[in-house]
């Protein structure tokens, strides 16, 4: 019986080594690069952004301080929200919008509306064209 112990244990160790061995920390680098992804916020300048595919956006707030629209950014996303950050050039002044838009095409504007409400975030929909 003590030799069966044994054995088992060897073999789990012999196992996790060799595992260890071949994925040589790849899982760690994909876990690190999708924390980076998630990280990163997107920001459109008013140059980069062409016609809108999509029927709406929704714009939450404008900062003229960066810190607080990228703040408002992660909060918002950490609550599942696609959310963005459009620069543009107001008489001389650089205005931060923090911004929603679909993640995909088929996704509804209701369903974003009563998550906003429910989470009390002022909000204005912007249609196609006033993106």
């Amino acid at each position: 019986m003590k030799e069966r112990i044994v054995g088992s244990i060897t073999i789990l160790i012999l196992i996790s080594l060799a595992l260890f061995l071949l994925l040589q920390g790849q899982g760690l680098e994909s876990i690190e690069s999708y924390n980076k992804q998630k990280n990163l916020i997107v920001i459109e300048t008013s140059e980069t952004i062409n016609d809108s595919i999509f029927e709406w956006v929704i714009q939450i707030e404008a900062f003229e301080n960066y810190q607080q629209a990228q703040e408002l950014t992660k909060e918002l996303e950490d609550k599942r929200f696609n959310a963005f950050i459009s620069k543009k050039d107001i008489a001389g002044k650089e205005i931060y919008r923090v911004r929603i838009r679909p993640r995909n095409l088929n996704e509804t504007i209701e369903k974003i509306e009563r998550s906003l409400q429910r989470s009390n975030y002022a909000y204005q929909i912007l249609p196609s064209g006033q993106q």
